[in-house]
């Protein structure tokens, strides 16, 4: 059972416990304890309304992650998010990807129609409770369109640098985790 569901079974049961206690003995002490109860569960209580979570594999094609690759280099450059009209939802405060899903040597057709968004380094941070999730703020991507000619229900991409996510990570995105093996041995 996870941390959050412990605590706010714990606290339901003790205001449950001490609203009967107040009825059982009709003691005002145990009510005056038991309205402190509510105060108890809403910390465990989840937050529904702040997250979007992008679930490639339950999607079914309406959002990818790819790596596009710059031709005079060997390592990718960018991450662009693809999305169907509509499935990012503006309203929520952010916006999760794992790190897992990205795909490489995908090719997508050109969209003269697609609208884009970047995704600047500020905009990234890391998910605390979840490991390799990274979270983008969709307010400031929403407040960054008032100046543009087109609105977030026309945006069906997002690209940000890797090495922004990289560095937010503070460990190469790219490259495979370190063996132990020296290379002149």
């Amino acid at each position: 059972m996870k941390p959050n569901h412990f605590g706010l079974i714990t606290s339901l049961l003790l205001f449950l416990i001490f609203i009967v206690l107040s009825l059982v003995f009709q003691s005002t002490t145990y009510l005056y304890i038991a309205s402190v109860g509510p105060l108890l569960i809403v910390p465990f209580l989840p937050d529904i309304r702040t997250g979007q979570f992008i679930k490639p594999n339950q999607a079914k094609g309406a959002v990818r992650l790819i790596t596009m690759e710059n031709k005079d280099q060997a390592h990718a450059d960018f991450l662009v998010i693809y999305f169907d009209p509509g499935y990012v939802k503006w309203n929520s405060g952010k916006l999760y990807f794992h790190l897992d899903d990205i795909m490489k040597n995908v090719y997508i057709k050109p969209d003269p129609l697609a609208a884009t968004l970047t995704v600047l380094k500020y905009d990234l941070f890391l998910h605390r409770n979840k490991k390799n999730w990274v979270g983008i703020s969709l307010a400031q991507l929403k407040q960054r369109t008032e100046q543009l000619s087109y609105t977030t229900n026309e945006v069906n991409r997002l690209v940000i640098q890797l090495s922004d996510i990289n560095e937010l990570l503070q460990r190469p995105l790219s490259q495979p985790a370190a063996t132990g093996q020296s290379i002149g041995a």
